[in-house]
């Protein structure tokens, strides 16, 4: 039998996803939805899909009814359920396989003009497969645009060449060296037919954005209730469909927030973040006040290069996060799940200091006199780590135990389609009963790159 679901929006924030996992897990077995409802779930990688499932099923004792999805598939899917499939076209000519070949026929007759130095110098040796090089990283330029900046191209398209800054940031001038890239928007906008610039990405948010606002009646009906579960970034233009979900949708947002004081003062750039804040500082001083030299005795150092599309989807979240409202309307009572654990490893005293915003000089005096849980490895090569990082895990695998299993481990890279091959030379060279396998698989890697392997 399922309860009531009140629509809302709140964010919960934690420095382990474990904490986050175990309130979502008995939020849902204490609210369950209908007999035949699925539990949708937001995630940021397969990786973290298939980590999330297998937690599901431990601690409910199966995983079913639960669609595990990347943001921008239920996005689209949202799309067609609020406005209808009619009004939300299946293939647009701003996609980027379409922008790609629609570029390599606008491009050779804008170079020639004015105000494409830069591209003109690119091609000036008339080479098609250059210019196709060139329509491909351009074209995968406007639809990140499209998903992260629609509001500038909104800008260009009605001739205003600015930078429009979030959180009503003033707008700046597109620097002059960089001007082209506005112009070849209007370009590209204006060989589009008028009744199919309707099918812009941008165009179809601000339909969707309208008709939740308006409370309309969807042409399918939407989920009870979503779940953002551990993603560490989000665009702007998927929060405010979310947020306008959450009038109608029971939203569920756990962030894995590195520290439980606001950290977004501590990098440079601290004007774009005027916005009205939800979340507590330390010992109630504002670090936008403080010069941006003295902030090394104010923070940690390794947070303050977290990276600042972190930062930023944290500022962009406090600006969504109804927190009063949300407390009346939601069944939660804690917003945030911050542990309070001093550490006994060195990981888990940096994770500490970390959260608790502490500066290097404050850190522990003494670290553990025995301690694995930072190593550095020097390897020569890519394969030479994935065969150090072999050799580390069989030694892990049999000192535990039992305790520690194969599918407790999960492993990052910076680009997985480097490492790929070598993963599957080195942990696929033993077969299944030698002592030397390790189970594993490879996810979040391109269709293309995977269909290589032999």
């Amino acid at each position: 039998m399922s309860s009531a679901i009140t629509p809302a929006l709140i964010a919960l924030h934690s420095n382990r996803l474990e904490n986050l996992r175990d309130v979502v897990v008995n939020f849902m077995r204490e609210h369950p939805l209908g007999p035949l409802e699925e539990e949708v779930v937001l995630v940021q990688s397969n990786g973290v899909a298939e980590w999330l499932k297998i937690a599901l099923a431990s601690d409910l004792q199966v995983c079913a009814a639960t669609r595990v999805m990347l943001p921008a598939r239920f996005l689209w899917q949202a799309y067609r359920d609020m406005l209808g499939h009619a009004q939300v076209a299946r293939h647009s000519p701003f996609d980027k396989t379409a922008l790609t070949w629609r570029l390599m026929r606008l491009l050779p007759e804008l170079v020639a003009g004015h105000g494409y130095a830069p591209l003109q110098r690119y091609l000036a040796d008339g080479s098609l497969e250059r210019l196709l090089q060139l329509c491909q990283r351009l074209s995968d330029l406007m639809d990140q645009y499209q998903v992260y900046r629609a509001d500038w191209l909104q800008d260009w398209e009605d001739g205003k060449d600015v930078l429009r800054g979030h959180g009503g940031g003033a707008a700046q001038p597109v620097p002059p060296d960089q001007a082209w890239q506005a112009r070849l928007w209007r370009a590209i906008w204006d060989s589009v037919a008028a009744e199919q610039q309707d099918d812009a990405r941008a165009a179809v948010h601000r339909r969707f954005v309208a008709a939740l606002a308006e409370g309309a009646a969807p042409a399918r009906p939407l989920p009870r209730r979503v779940i953002v579960f551990g993603i560490s970034s989000l665009p702007y233009q998927t929060l405010e469909a979310i947020a306008a979900l959450s009038k109608h949708v029971q939203v569920i947002m756990a962030v894995h927030n590195p520290c439980q004081y606001h950290w977004a003062d501590i990098i440079d750039g601290r004007e774009m973040l005027q916005a009205k804040r939800r979340q507590q500082l330390k010992n109630g001083q504002s670090l936008a006040d403080m010069p941006l030299e003295d902030m090394h005795a104010h923070s940690h150092p390794l947070l303050a290069c977290w990276g600042r599309q972190g930062r930023d989807y944290i500022r962009l979240l406090d600006g969504f996060d109804e927190d009063e409202a949300a407390r009346e309307r939601f069944p939660v009572n804690k917003l945030d799940l911050f542990d309070d654990a001093p550490g006994d490893t060195l990981l888990q005293q940096v994770q500490a200091a970390i959260r608790d915003l502490l500066p290097p000089d404050d850190h522990p005096a003494e670290a553990p006199s025995v301690d694995a849980s930072i190593e550095f490895q020097v390897a020569h090569s890519v394969q030479r780590e994935v065969e150090v990082l072999h050799d580390r895990l069989l030694t892990m695998l049999d000192e535990d135990k039992g305790a520690l299993r194969p599918r407790d481990i999960v492993v990052m890279v910076p680009d997985i389609e480097v490492f790929a091959p070598a993963i599957h030379a080195v942990f696929g060279q033993h077969a299944l009963l030698h002592p030397r396998h390790i189970p594993y698989d490879v996810v979040d890697i391109a269709e293309r790159a995977g269909s290589t392997r032999c």
